[in-house]
Formats: structure tokens, C-alpha cells, sequence
């Protein structure tokens, strides 16, 4: 089996976006769009893989900068034929097939383009291109064939005839390639054309005028070589990755009430027996746990859920961690940082951020936890704040182990509670309470007779 590279065509703005930011760099299920053509690549064992960028490049650049890739930049978007031959230098010597793939792409198979790799390979073909057939080609370049079937050459929608528009078949835009024949044909490109670019496409005419072999794989799945233009194409690949997405996780044992309803980014991973309701968004790179109960509404977001936990109805977790057997919600936010123990219990509307709650504890109802470490079995009644901001920097509060703190405290960062202490309802909590005690600061109760209505009395009806 050969040697084989990918190069990757990711130069172009996508003006048809309509956007400031370039069209590969557009999400599509939490990932650049970019992302899907070097993951499939990838999977087929590509030894190099080159970007050819060009608009936003040195953005390009950083969003993928911790990735094994080989950046080349087309400096002037003259056409696909230009592009590829960016690449040259970065070949110098291969000798193997080059795989061309699309940045705008993102829908495409590994397994698609093993099949292609291995027909090229097989056939011993100088050029394989991938095609599809489609009910409304337009907008595509259409493969010719001639009466023996056998591939003669692609002509662009600007450049078809009204006879050749007809044809359904299209080119996909992916390619397998001779190496030592792709940098050769390029050199015979020109520009006579409708775009005045030099097309890829008319490497496959030049290989047949050569008499070489050119091969032809159909994918059975137009959507797999959808390439994305506009935002309306890019909801629709939404929706096409989205449903793969949740079947291959309902396949894997995840149950999901409502897939129309449901939002799962690519890599989500999630454990069997958990169910999923309707209008949940699972985010970035979530893990959730196994036999955990997803109520609807919720927001997941970078965070590792572990197993038997329930999030209730319309809760937010980022950046955070929730063991085993806790439950949040409903109407609950954890912020960044935040690390809620095993079998904790945080009710409806309490804020947590940046804070780290022991096995057992709970907070249930209305409270805001913030930059504070609480310890196991701790009850925090309602209403209760840490005062950990004081409009210059950030204070800690530590909260150990068995402490009961009564509804409607503040606890004044920064503060530390002592073991199994107890803080009285009401309070305001400005200095250390040592272990086992109890503290209680309220202004004294004064109780006055109620005064006399001094206004104007109402006059009675005779």
C-alpha cells in the first residue's frame, strides 16, 4: 500500500457568509468546520497533513496551533488548481497519493475516503475523484463520461453548457492523486475560463489526454460532500451532524426523549441508561456519567458529570465537575471552577462559582456560594451569600466539615467556619467562628406600639 498525504483547501474568505470571520472557522456541532476534513484525514492514516490558508490565515493558524499540521499560504485565491500547487514545496520529493480534501466539507467519511484511497490504489490510477449525484446539481461542476462510462473530464457550472447542466452526477471537490502527476498537471493549467482561475478540475481532462486512467467512487450520500456557502447550508450540515450525533449515542445506550429538540456537540461523550429531555444543549467537551437524568432546558458546557446524577429542569454547569449521586436544580448555575462532591444537593436558584462542596452537603434553595471551600455534611439555609468581592479583589471562604448555617446569613470573605459550628438565621458573619461554636450577630429587636394614623380621616357617609 502506497504512501499517502493530505492537502486540505482552506484558503477562501466564504463571502457568501456574510460574516467577519472566515467560513472554516464557523462552528458547526461546537468545532470549527475546519476541524471534520483534518479529523476524517485522520482516520485514514494521512502521514501529512497539509492547510493551504489564505484569508485569516494567522487565525487559522492559532485556532489549530496544537495540532500536527503543515501550514502553507496561498497568498492570491487564484482558483483550486492554484492552490493545491501551494502545497509543492511542502512534497518536495513524496512520492505517494495525496488526498485533496475541502475545509468546507465537514460532512465527509472516513470511510468514504478509505474506499477511495483504495480503489485509486487498486486501479492504479493517476486521479480518483469522489462524485454524487444530486436532484438540483447547480452550482456544481458535473463529471462527463463518456459511452463506455469512463470519466473524461469536469466541467464548472459557469462553464457548462445548457446540455451539460443537465447532468446530475457532480464533483465533490475530493480527490486521490499521483503525487509526481498532480504537480505535473498543474504546471499545464491555465486561466481560459469563466472564473479566470486555474481549475483542479482540468487535471482530470489532462490525464486523459495522456491516455492515463481516472477513476470515479459515487458516494450513496450527497449530504457527506455538501460543501458549506451560506449560513442556510451551514443549519442544514447542523442538523445532518446533529442527528448522527444522537443516533450513535441511542445506539450506545443513551436514551433521548426528543432528538429534534436535543443538542449534542461532536465528542460529547455519555454513558448508558442516562436520559437525555428535550432543549438540553451538551456543550464543548462534556462527559457525562452513566444512569444520570438530563431535565429539559439544561445547558452543559466543559464539564465532566458523573454517574446517577439528576440535573433538574433549566440548570447551567460550566467548567465545572459534579460527582456521583448529586443533584442540581432546577434553575441552578455552576460557574467556572466549581467541584460539587458526591451526593450534594444544590437546589433551585443557587449560584455557585469557582467553589469546591464536600460529599453530603447541600444548599437548596436561593444562595450564592462563590471562591469558597465547603466541607461534607454541611447545610446551607436559604438566602444565604459569601461576601467574597470587595470591589478590588477576589476573598476565600472555608466552610468545614458539619457546619449548619441558618437561612438569610452572610458569611464576609475573608472568613473561615469552624467544624460542626453553628451560625444563627439572620446573621452577618465579618470574623472566624471557632469549631463547635455557635454565632449569631443581629442588631438588637426593638418593639414599639404602632403609631396613630395621622392622615386625614375619611368622612362617614350620613
Amino acid at each position: 500500500m502506497k504512501d499517502s498525504v493530505a492537502i486540505i483547501l482552506a484558503a477562501g474568505e466564504g463571502k457568501r457568509m456574510k460574516s467577519a470571520t472566515a467560513k472554516i472557522l464557523h462552528p458547526l456541532a461546537g468545532k470549527p468546520l475546519l476541524f471534520y476534513p483534518l479529523n476524517a484525514a485522520r482516520k485514514v492514516k494521512s502521514q501529512k497533513i497539509i492547510v493551504v490558508v489564505g484569508y485569516q490565515g494567522e487565525k487559522v493558524k492559532r485556532t489549530f496551533s496544537d495540532e500536527d499540521i503543515i501550514f502553507v499560504t496561498q497568498w492570491k485565491q487564484l482558483g483550486t488548481g492554484h492552490a493545491a500547487a501551494s502545497a509543492r514545496d511542502a512534497l518536495t520529493g513524496f512520492k505517494g497519493d495525496v488526498l485533496i480534501l475541502c475545509g468546507d466539507i465537514p460532512l465527509i467519511k472516513d470511510s468514504t475516503l478509505a474506499t477511495l484511497i483504495a480503489l485509486h490504489q487498486e486501479a492504479k490510477n493517476l486521479v480518483t475523484v469522489l462524485t454524487t449525484t444530486m436532484k438540483n446539481p447547480t452550482g456544481y461542476g458535473r463529471i462527463v463520461r463518456d459511452h463506455k462510462g469512463l470519466v473524461q473530464k469536469i466541467i464548472e457550472d459557469k462553464d457548462a453548457t445548457s446540455q451539460e447542466k443537465e447532468i446530475s452526477e457532480i464533483n465533490s471537490g475530493i480527490y486521490c492523486f499521483d503525487a509526481e502527476f498532480l504537480f505535473e498537471a498543474l504546471e499545464s493549467l491555465s486561466r481560459q475560463n469563466a472564473q479566470n482561475e486555474y481549475y483542479l478540475t482540468d487535471t482530470i481532462a489532462i490525464a486523459r489526454d495522456r491516455g492515463k486512467s481516472v477513476g470515479a467512487v459515487c458516494a450513496a450520500d450527497e449530504t457527506e460532500v455538501m460543501g458549506i456557502n451560506n449560513r442556510i447550508e451551514l443549519a442544514q450540515a447542523s442538523d445532518v451532524m446533529r442527528m448522527q450525533i444522537l443516533e450513535k449515542l441511542m445506539l450506545e445506550g443513551v436514551s433521548v426523549i426528543n432528538p429534534k429538540d436535543t443538542y449534542i456537540d461532536f465528542g460529547v461523550t455519555i454513558g448508558k441508561d442516562t436520559l437525555i429531555c428535550p432543549n438540553t444543549f451538551l456543550m464543548g467537551n462534556t462527559d457525562i456519567g452513566e444512569n444520570c437524568l438530563i431535565e429539559p432546558g439544561c445547558q452543559i458546557k466543559d464539564s465532566k458529570i458523573g454517574n446517577q446524577v439528576t440535573v433538574r429542569l433549566a440548570s447551567v454547569i460550566h467548567e465545572s465537575i459534579i460527582r456521583d449521586r448529586a443533584t442540581i436544580g432546577p434553575f441552578a448555575h455552576i460557574r467556572p471552577g466549581s467541584d460539587v462532591g458526591e451526593g450534594v444537593r444544590i437546589g433551585n436558584f443557587v449560584e455557585v462559582k469557582k467553589t469546591t462542596i464536600g460529599k453530603g452537603s447541600k444548599a437548596s434553595h436561593l444562595t450564592y456560594l462563590g471562591d469558597t471551600t465547603v466541607g461534607s455534611e454541611v447545610n446551607v439555609g436559604a438566602g444565604t451569600i459569601t461576601c467574597n468581592y470587595d470591589g478590588v479583589s477576589k476573598h476565600q471562604t472555608i466552610i468545614e466539615d458539619g457546619v449548619f448555617i441558618g437561612s438569610n446569613t452572610e458569611l464576609v470573605a475573608p472568613v473561615k467556619i469552624g467544624k460542626e459550628a453553628l451560625i444563627g438565621a439572620g446573621s452577618t458573619i465579618t470574623k472566624n467562628v471557632p469549631p463547635g461554636n455557635l454565632a449569631i450577630s443581629r442588631a438588637k429587636q426593638v418593639n414599639l406600639p404602632k403609631k396613630p394614623f395621622l392622615g386625614k380621616k375619611e368622612e362617614k357617609e350620613p
